[in-house]
């Protein structure tokens, strides 16, 4: 009898090593999946911009102007790596909603930005 309920306490642990184990993988690691997330400074200007992209879909947007820093903006955003498409809504401004979209391509800690609607190709360092 005890060795009947030796066996059978062990096949439980072994079942439920084996659900927790399979279990360990489930929570993909966020930069894998967006690399934007981190700080972003806009290079080759003396004049320029700090994007930092948060996990959760927000950020912060923090321009550098003739000495001064500008108060920061605050935005959501949207990424789809399959199309590289960042957009990102900086919320109500004269009774519309202010969004820019951008064609991404990011290579290490360089990324170049096009922006969508008027060509403008920007390049920035990760920080």
């Amino acid at each position: 009898m005890k060795t009947l309920r030796f066996i059978g306490m062990a096949i439980i642990a072994v079942i439920m090593s084996v659900n927790f184990t399979a279990c360990s993988d489930d929570d993909e690691d966020e930069t894998a999946t967006n690399p934007l997330i981190g700080t972003w400074q806009e290079v080759d200007s003396p004049n320029y911009v700090i994007w930092t992209f948060k996990a959760d879909g927000t950020g912060t947007e923090q321009e550098y102007y003739q000495g001064n820093w500008e108060d920061p903006y605050s935005f959501t955003y949207t990424y789809d790596s399959k199309t590289s498409i960042l957009v990102i809504n900086y919320g109500e401004h004269a009774g519309e909603d202010e969004i820019d979209s951008y064609d991404v391509t990011i290579d290490g800690s360089t990324m170049k930005t096009i922006d969508r609607d008027y060509g403008y190709e920007t390049t920035w360092k990760k920080k």
